[in-house]
Parts: C-alpha cells; structure tokens; sequence
C-alpha cells in the first residue's frame, strides 16, 4: 500500500534529511510529483535505503542526464523521482556509502547549478513583483478602482516575499 504525504521545501538538504529520517522509519520515497511537493512512501525495512537529492545540469531527458542515470545504476544507485532538474536518488544502506560530489570539481558545478537556478527565480520575482508595482502606480495616475490597486499591491508584496525566503535559510 502507497502512501502519500505532501511536503514543501526550499532546501534540498532539508528535503533530503527528511527524507532519510523516514527511510529510518521504514517508509522508502517510491514517486513524487507537483514538483516534488507531493510523495509517494512504500512500507519496507527501517534504514533500508539512503536518499540524496542531485540537481542536474540538464532536463531528464538531455543525453548527459540518461548516461549520467545510467552509471549511477551500474554503481547500485536507484532513480526514484525527478521535478525539472532536481532528481531523488537511492541506495541501499549495505552497499555502502552514499556520496555523489566526491570530488571539488563535481561540489562547484552543483552549487554553480543551484546559484544559477536561484538567481533566474529571483529575476523572474522581481521582475513580475516590479509589474505590479507599476500597475498600481498607473492605476493610482488615473483614479482607479480601490480593488484593482489592492490586488496589484498585495501581488507585489507577495512576490517580494517570495524573493526573501531563500535568503532566510
């Protein structure tokens, strides 16, 4: 039997401790979608498994990415699950252990990857928070609806909130 629990977090590294902590309970990560906010937990052995969560420089399907798979198979490394660049991974506990970024080289692309994942998310909040902003600063030129100018506000104040919570972990 599946069960599924929803989960939302920024940091993979968050993402990835819980998902070893319920590995150590005996739920193994079998799936995720909605951007891998929602998982799918099989029941198995406690400690069985060990997760790690890799951003790839490519899509899923990029050639790299599939002969990057590919050799992490042939090395006991299961592909669970996937959202756009960020791909859940696992394997067994008695295999031994778990390190992806062995080498400095291997460390710098992986953080260069997330710096540049990151700093395109902000662009783009900025960007549509600044809209906003100039909506409402045209709408309040011409006398506009109170409404229009209270939604357009809120939207760019969200948006501005959305750029700060990466910067608070």
């Amino acid at each position: 039997m599946q069960t599924k629990l929803w989960k939302y977090f920024i940091d993979e590294e968050k993402t990835e401790a819980w998902l070893n902590e319920l590995a150590a309970e005996g739920l193994h990560c079998v799936g995720s979608s909605c951007l891998m906010h929602r998982y799918s937990f099989e029941q198995g052995e406690p400690g069985e498994y060990a997760y790690r969560i890799v951003i790839m420089e490519h899509s899923m399907r990029h050639a790299d990415t599939i002969r990057y798979l590919a050799f992490l198979q042939e090395n006991g490394i299961e592909y669970v699950a996937h959202g756009y660049k960020h791909f859940i991974l696992r394997k067994k506990v008695a295999d031994g252990a778990f390190d992806l970024y062995t080498d400095r080289a291997s460390q710098i692309k992986a953080n260069r990857t997330l710096m540049h994942s990151a700093i395109v998310t902000a662009a783009l909040l900025l960007f549509i928070g600044g809209m906003n902003v100039g909506i409402v600063a045209w709408h309040i030129s011409i006398a506009s609806s109170g409404l229009l100018i209270s939604i357009n506000s809120a939207a760019a104040l969200f948006c501005c909130a959305l750029m700060l919570i990466p910067l608070s972990n």
